[in-house]
């Protein structure tokens, strides 16, 4: 992809607001530590990386409860597509969360998330993981987030050290909306490391905000900045809160 598209398509993000190995295909977030007592939702991910050849895309489907105002459970399954093969199931994963803070230490909240990930057949590792999430709303305006998650892999194909994991989210409103950007850095294992072209790292900006009556919307597009990443990653998620 040209640098000129790959410019027009950042710029066209904020006006996509009002319409509904082989690829990475991330479908992640920097998540919130927040959890709601009773609250329950489901939402849908899309991801979508331009190619020189067939395009690669993968969809999310996710429905989490709380049960508490501490803890929240999910299930998530996940369908993709890496460019020239049909849509295939891939893994389905189970996740608890537990905020553990809220507002008590300089009005920071954070949580501990507990992930178990079954992958489809016997050519893709499985894996169990463990995520730090933390927020602080700065302001009235502006917002901080970070994600750090490490675990390791089990079954076909999987490393043997700790996986290592960052995520970081900057934003600030505007208007009915948070405008901001944010970056998600793979960092392979602690066996294998590696440097930092043979690590994922990409950077770009996201919009999110709600619409109508418990919808919630995030669109942003990535550009890889380290040779282990797609050039360029354009994802949509859709929540409904009931």
């Amino acid at each position: 992809m040209t640098r000129h598209r790959r410019i027009v398509s950042l710029a066209a993000l904020p006006l996509l607001a009002w319409s509904a190995s082989a690829p990475a295909l991330n479908t992640t977030s920097v998540f919130s530590p927040d959890v709601r007592a009773g609250s329950q939702a489901a939402e849908y991910r899309l991801s979508f990386v331009p190619q020189s050849g067939d395009d690669a895309i993968a969809h999310r489907l996710h429905y989490q409860r709380a049960w508490s105002e501490d803890w929240r459970w999910r299930f998530i399954g996940l369908l993709s597509d890496s460019g020239g093969e049909d849509l295939e199931y891939r893994y389905m994963r189970l996740e608890l969360q537990n905020q553990f803070l809220s507002d008590e230490v300089g009005d920071w909240d954070a949580a501990v998330r507990y992930e178990f990930q079954i992958a489809d057949n016997d050519d893709r590792p499985s894996r169990v993981r463990v995520a730090f999430t933390a927020k602080r709303d700065l302001d009235a305006h502006w917002q901080i987030r970070g994600n750090f998650l490490t675990g390791r892999e089990f079954g076909a194909e999987s490393g043997e050290g700790y996986l290592l994991e960052t995520r970081a989210q900057v934003t600030r409103v505007i208007g009915d909306y948070r405008l901001g950007i944010e970056s998600f850095n793979d960092f392979n294992d602690t066996h294998d490391v590696g440097g930092f072209e043979d690590q994922a790292h990409q950077l770009g900006p996201v919009l999110k905000g709600g619409f109508g009556k418990g919808w919630k919307f995030l669109l942003s597009a990535l550009i890889g900045v380290s040779g282990g990443a797609d050039d360029h990653d354009i994802r949509l998620h859709l929540t409904r809160s009931f």
